[in-house]
């Protein structure tokens, strides 16, 4: 192969953003969601690239914003591949999760400390028995930004699934309830481990859109674009001040994150 490894990867980044890595800002939001993208861009007037990602640079705010898609695949591939930005200090996911325990309600926000394995793609990173955990140096940051717009922040264990359309499963249902775990997604543990893997510090605040093991529990349509009218603002809100803390306090959290890898 001619191209070594770094060299491939950086291109494959630059590739799927349509995007010159010297337009990636330092802090990164995270996304499944294309019309977080198009408010993050509103919000920021922050410049638009598309590729098979895409991606909001607001220079002004020192941060930008990807849309990788969903599932483990594409969450690993993101981070595999801003592991090799010069200029990367921290990623937050801003993404979405099925409620489980029932101390949960639509519309709250969750920093999870941990995600269990239930998908694929993480073990091509880390071994089977490594946990899939967020750097808490930059998860503090996220809990501070939920707290400061006068929301709790829940704070445990997620599952991540690489299975969509589980919720009529009645076996894995029983699993689910059985575990004290607060909520269920398709890339977490993926993002976590692969973090973990390139030394990326990594945190997320994730909205509970749904509680799909209560009666009339699971996002239809109508709770769906319900979910997006009341709560992407505050969600996007959030992510942007926890990196704006990140950055003002960034030689104190790289300092801490030194004991975290």
């Amino acid at each position: 192969m001619s191209l070594k490894e770094h060299e491939y990867i950086r291109q494959t980044l630059e590739r799927y953003t349509n995007c010159t890595l010297d337009e990636f800002c330092d802090h990164i939001l995270i996304t499944n969601f294309k019309r977080y993208l198009v408010r993050f861009q509103e919000k920021t007037k922050g410049k638009y690239c598309e590729g098979n990602f895409r991606i909001i640079n607001a220079k002004d705010i020192n941060c930008s914003m990807i849309d990788f898609g969903i599932g483990s695949p594409q969450a690993a591939l993101v981070i595999n591949c801003l592991a090799y930005l010069d200029s990367l200090k921290s990623v937050i996911m801003l993404g979405m999760c099925g409620g489980i325990d029932d101390i949960l309600n639509t519309g709250d926000f969750l920093v999870p400390s941990a995600a269990i394995r239930g998908e694929g793609s993480s073990r091509h990173y880390m071994p089977p028995e490594f946990p899939a955990i967020p750097a808490s140096s930059v998860n503090l940051y996220c809990i501070g930004a939920v707290r400061k717009l006068g929301f709790t922040p829940h704070c445990g264990i997620v599952y991540t699934t690489d299975r969509r359309l589980w919720e009529f499963d009645e076996e894995f249902v029983d699993y689910l309830r059985r575990r004290r775990i607060l909520a269920i997604e398709m890339e977490l543990a993926t993002l976590f481990t692969v973090a973990y893997r390139y030394e990326v510090p990594i945190g997320s605040v994730m909205l509970v859109s749904d509680m799909p093991l209560k009666r009339r529990g699971i996002k239809d349509k109508r709770l769906s674009e319900e979910i997006y009218s009341r709560f992407m603002d505050t969600h996007l809100d959030i992510g942007i001040d926890a990196v704006a803390k990140l950055g003002a306090n960034w030689s104190k959290v790289s300092r801490k994150l030194a004991s975290e890898w």
